[in-house]
């Protein structure tokens, strides 16, 4: 039995070429799978970092405002213990005749 040479370089040439094509589309497949997983990650990723910003920016925020309300509170403690003094020094000042006598407006009523 004689083999064609002609015949047989083209079936050697064709499955080298389909088997090629085979490897080639295997891998193809393998790095859009690939690539899409990374995307999925990063797209991932970026919305936890997003709501740990968000939470940050929220956290602080909060402390903010309780930095605020406390600073008030320190201030009408400290407004408190003026009017006390105030009070004290007026009383002082009718008790030694040098004020007229009346008395001393008090926070939150309006005379």
């Amino acid at each position: 039995m004689k083999i064609d040479a002609n015949l047989a370089s083209f079936v050697l040439a064709f499955v080298g070429a389909v088997s090629g094509w085979i490897t080639w589309w295997i891998n193809k497949l393998k790095f859009e799978r690939q690539s899409t997983t990374q995307q999925a990650v990063a797209a991932a990723e970026k919305a936890l970092n997003d709501k740990r910003d968000f939470n940050h920016l929220v956290n602080n925020q909060i402390q903010i405002s309780d930095g605020i309300a406390h600073g008030f509170k320190d201030l009408e403690e400290m407004l408190d213990d003026l009017i006390k003094e105030l009070l004290e020094i007026k009383a002082y000042l009718i008790r030694y005749g040098i004020a007229p006598d009346q008395m001393p407006r008090k926070r939150g009523n309006q005379e």
